[in-house]
């Protein structure tokens, strides 16, 4: 009896003990979760130099840190020039919104193709309907509202700040420190070692394939809709590229969002041959790109359906925010390994489908 109260009251404290670690660690929840999938992609990059670096005390701290230096230097180089080309373009669209003269011939360009099209329709839609267009009030809404969120947005930039020290700091942690974590919790599973490995080679392939492939894919999106802009004579192509990229995050139709758009816009400025040529081109990356090379990259060693796919991007990215795009495909990926381990270890062989 004494023994079954004492276990109760383990399980007890072990639960209370698990649920304030969860809410401790919550907070940090989206750099931790980036942190280990960044860890599983450039681990190959710490291998290479782990060897490279021979025999040493310090050789696990050493590759690791040149790792994370290198990772940072592979993302913030091209953000860097980057950032640049956007925020240039920015400064030259509020130039060209807020001169009168140039918002004359934008309303000029819009209330041309729109008078064209209300003839087609016999006259339905209101003519010069873009008169009333004052895009400087627009302008000028939103700079109030920014002046009136600095708070938000200051308190918004030191978040992102603490968040990229401890998503690098727990890169360095992964890396170095990877092997002996695994296997402290592998110690912990109550799982057959078997399972355990399973799971575990399942994951990192999930996180190779599923979001490196992604975001391989992403990044080929966002540079030929970049270049489709820029050749077209869409304004502001690298800031266009740069939403692209993101948009294609959400497989399917997201990169839609951004070449339509342009498309409309071309055909509202008369620029008919350019329009097409850029439909063509925008969805000729996007068959390309999501339905030839995407499916082989993200189902690399790995197979799940497309639709699947999307289904958990998307609704990882309701339910965690920006962090859900690794969420959503890895808790889909975990379900199905635990589903082919009860496959394989609980289901008869001689069972019949």
């Amino acid at each position: 009896m004494n023994s079954r109260i004492s276990s109760y009251f383990f399980f007890i404290l072990l639960f209370a003990a698990v649920v304030a670690a969860v809410l401790i660690l919550f907070p940090f929840l989206t750099p931790l979760v980036l942190a280990i999938a960044a860890a599983v992609i450039v681990y190959p990059v710490y291998s290479g130099i782990h060897r490279f670096l021979g025999t040493g005390p310090f050789k696990n701290t050493i590759a690791a840190l040149i790792t994370v230096i290198l990772t940072l230097v592979v993302i913030l180089v091209p953000l860097f020039f980057l950032a640049g080309s956007v925020y240039s373009e920015v400064q030259t669209l509020y130039g060209m919104l807020i001169d009168e003269a140039n918002r004359s011939q934008v309303i000029d360009a819009l209330n041309t193709p729109w008078k064209s099209l209300s003839s087609m329709v016999f006259g339905v839609l209101p003519q010069h309907s873009f008169d009333s267009l004052n895009i400087t009030e627009y302008l000028k809404s939103i700079l109030e509202w920014v002046f009136s969120n600095l708070d938000n947005v200051f308190s918004s930039l030191a978040k992102v700040v603490a968040y990229s020290v401890v998503f690098l700091l727990a890169l360095f942690y992964f890396l170095r420190d990877g092997e002996m974590i695994k296997k402290r919790f592998i110690s912990w599973s109550p799982l057959l070692d078997a399972n355990d490995a399973y799971i575990t080679q399942t994951f990192k392939k999930a996180i190779r394939s599923v979001l490196a492939g992604t975001l391989a894919v992403s990044l080929i999106d966002g540079v030929s809709i970049g270049l489709s802009f820029l050749t077209f004579g869409i304004p502001a192509p690298a800031l266009w590229g740069t939403v692209a990229a993101i948009a294609a995050l959400v497989p399917g139709f997201g990169t839609s969002l951004v070449v339509l758009p342009a498309v409309a816009y071309l055909v509202f400025t008369g620029s008919y041959v350019y329009a097409a040529g850029l439909l063509v081109w925008g969805y000729a990356t996007i068959f390309i790109v999501d339905h030839i090379l995407g499916p082989s990259l993200v189902n690399r060693g790995i197979h799940i359906h497309p639709f699947l796919i999307l289904l958990s991007v998307l609704g990882g990215l309701l339910v965690f925010g920006i962090v859900g795009f690794v969420m959503g495909p890895l808790i889909l990926v975990f379900l199905i390994t635990l589903l082919d381990i009860y496959k394989n270890s609980f289901v008869k062989s001689d069972t019949k489908i």
